[in-house]
């Protein structure tokens, strides 16, 4: 049963106004008491992050040389791997495969244009 505050506060003060001989109780309740409820500890399973087995790739070789007789005057802007520098008769020449090729200036740069054989 809850005390009203005003109620005791009333019954204070009529007790306090009675004569002095007169014999009165006042009881005042406290406010009740709240605990907290007991903190709960949850222990929750660590997340496992289980990755794919890994995937090799073989190295790539690297690209072949030309194997495939490219039309006279094919231009190219840059020489494939493995391509040979000789200079025949004071001229730079490539050979790439079966291919001759011969450097070139043009307006965006340098170019390659297949030659016949020197």
């Amino acid at each position: 049963m809850r005390t009203n505050p005003f109620a005791a506060v009333i019954l204070a003060v009529a007790a306090l106004a009675a004569p002095v001989n007169a014999h009165a109780w006042v009881v005042v309740r406290a406010a009740p008491v709240y605990y907290a409820p007991r903190p709960v500890v949850v222990v929750a399973p660590v997340p496992v992050y289980v990755a794919p087995a890994p995937v090799y790739l073989p190295p790539q070789p690297p690209p072949s040389l030309l194997t495939t007789k490219l039309p006279l005057g094919t231009n190219i802007s840059t020489l494939p791997n493995g391509c040979n520098s000789m200079t025949v008769n004071g001229q730079p020449y490539y050979q790439c495969g079966v291919n001759w090729m011969k450097a070139f200036g043009g307006p965006t740069g340098i170019y390659f244009s297949v030659v016949p054989p020197p």
